[in-house]
């Protein structure tokens, strides 16, 4: 349980009395009095969870019975999911009649014993999203598509459309997530949804032309077929064989040295929010494929990681796939003082060590793996919120800072993108990188809730998007509870408990509202969101 405890506010009328000589007026209680017997406002609010609709108007009555009996002064309800088994003969599934029936008697029972209802601020506990809210109020993510032409002579041709997928970044497909882990129990399928941004245009140096493909091997030397390393589609991966009791590693041969300076790798399914990664990836480098050297440690996560580093020169790289942590809560940093996480850990670690313990016998399946000779922003994807950290402060240190693209050289090509993606453009003297970006859903469902009551979370950067959230929320809870029966009696308040749904980090009027808060246009300086 939680308990929501706030300042005393005297509501018994005694005689006064005296305390250490001073006077208190007639009609307060003492301290001592409003300790024994505390007013409504001071006492306790408990969480009331209706899992998976195993309600009953007996269950109702006596759980409220009870609680009013041992003093507590009001209850949280969330209707929720744990993969809870039915145990009642009829289970009551969401805004049916039925349920509807139940919680309108809740309403009234609270009401008649004089316990404060409140609702949690969506279906589960996390955090605001339903079935209603249409997939152009869901929460974003930018996306992007490159082309590279050459300059000194017209380019006409077809923009690639960037990827639509609903999902965590780029083209990559939602996951569970966190909910589903929790909750097992299956949602809607996330809808997809996907609308242009701008079109801007940056010059590349001659480090980023194309290099050659590496021979690719596994730690035995064994030769393997690394197409899935650098393809566009970040859900193809490559297995990488565990090599006895060794530590897997895929190793990069070059016919001729290579300065690189950055490393981008994503291994799906490797980190979770809350249970750290399985795998803590080494970046190695060698001249002859016998003597390595340290040149980076890659954090993994449920997007790709890209690492900067000062430039390196050699014929071979090596990422070896050392044990991760895997460690309940890692990402969640050090708790308040006196907050006890042990429980919760314990759900997470089983869930990560289980995960772990299920992989140990399965090959590494390497969704990408890119080296790059161009100055790429170390951590980018983090910086650019496409997932979050525990401390963005701690990001990048001791990494050398990277230029990154100059925005005075950035041209804006918004305007000259037809609507079926096709661009007219003569672009100056040299090599030019097209970045179309656009923006598609993340797919982010609220949890753990009953499938019927899974949805998209609602942007959260859209105010209009979320007061229609909470209009339709609330209308719903008004039909539910009756006439009267939400304000100032029956449903008197809305929980928000935790804000689990992860990153997010476009929304439709983002450019309008940077220019108009900031002062200057945030449109040169899109290409550092690709990294």
């Amino acid at each position: 349980l939680r308990l929501a405890l706030t300042g005393a506010t005297a509501l018994t009328r005694v005689r006064a009395v005296s305390l250490g000589g001073a006077t208190v007026p007639a009609g307060t209680a003492t301290m001592e009095e409003q300790f024994r017997d505390p007013p409504a406002s001071a006492r306790s609010r408990v969480w009331w969870h209706w899992m998976n609709g195993n309600i009953s108007k007996d269950g109702i009555a006596k759980d409220l019975a009870w609680m009013k009996r041992v003093g507590i002064g009001g209850v949280q309800n969330f209707d929720a999911s744990l993969n809870t088994p039915q145990v009642v003969d009829k289970r009551l599934v969401y805004l049916t009649p039925e349920w509807k029936d139940a919680f309108r008697f809740a309403t009234r029972e609270a009401d008649r014993l004089g316990l404060e209802l409140a609702i949690a601020a969506s279906p589960g506990w996390s955090e605001t999203g339903g079935p209603w809210v249409r997939p152009e109020d869901g929460l974003k993510k930018l996306v992007w598509s490159e082309t590279e032409v050459s300059g000194g002579r017209r380019f006409s041709g077809r923009l690639a459309a960037p990827p639509s997928a609903t999902g965590p970044f780029q083209s990559i497909a939602k996951g569970s997530g966190i909910g589903s882990m929790l909750s097992g129990d299956k949602g809607p399928q996330a809808p997809s949804f996907y609308r242009d941004v701008a079109v801007v245009a940056y010059p590349v140096a001659a480090a980023a032309a194309p290099q050659p493909a590496p021979v690719v091997r596994d730690g035995t030397g064994t030769l393997l077929d690394g197409a899935a390393l650098t393809d566009a589609d970040l859900n193809t991966t490559m297995p990488l064989e565990r090599p006895g009791q060794g530590v897997p590693a895929v190793v990069l041969e070059y016919a001729a040295p290579r300065t690189v300076r950055a490393a981008t790798l994503f291994v799906p399914g490797s980190a979770a929010l809350f249970v750290g990664a399985s795998y803590a990836p080494v970046l190695e480098a060698s001249d002859d494929g016998v003597a390595w050297r340290h040149v980076a440690d890659i954090d993994l996560s449920p997007v790709p990681t890209t690492a900067g580093f000062a430039p390196v020169t050699a014929r071979h790289f090596r990422v070896a796939f050392q044990p991760g942590r895997n460690a309940p809560l890692a990402a969640m940093g050090s708790p308040a003082p006196g907050i006890d996480l042990a429980g919760l850990g314990a759900t997470l670690g089983a869930l990560g060590a289980g995960a772990a313990a299920r992989g140990k016998s399965k090959p590494v399946q390497v969704g990408e793996l890119r080296l790059w000779a161009e100055d790429r922003i170390d951590e980018f994807e983090a910086k650019a919120g496409f997932e979050v950290k525990p401390d963005y402060f701690a990001l990048s240190q001791g990494v050398p800072e990277t230029a990154g693209v100059d925005p005075a050289k950035v041209v804006d090509l918004t305007a000259r993108m037809k609507p079926d993606g096709t661009l007219d453009w003569n672009p100056p003297a040299g090599r030019w990188r097209v970045l179309r970006l656009g923006y598609s859903l993340l797919g982010t469902m609220n949890h753990p809730a009953p499938p019927e009551a899974t949805g998209l979370e609602v942007d959260k950067f859209d105010g209009a998007a979320v007061r229609r959230y909470l209009d339709h929320y609330i209308a719903m809870y008004r039909d539910a509870a009756g006439e009267g029966m939400i304000g100032q009696r029956g449903v008197q308040a809305i929980l928000t408990d935790s804000i689990e749904v992860g990153a997010a980090n476009w929304t439709p009027a983002l450019i309008a509202q940077f220019r108009r808060l900031r002062g200057y246009d945030p449109v040169p300086w899109l290409p550092a969101l690709t990294g």
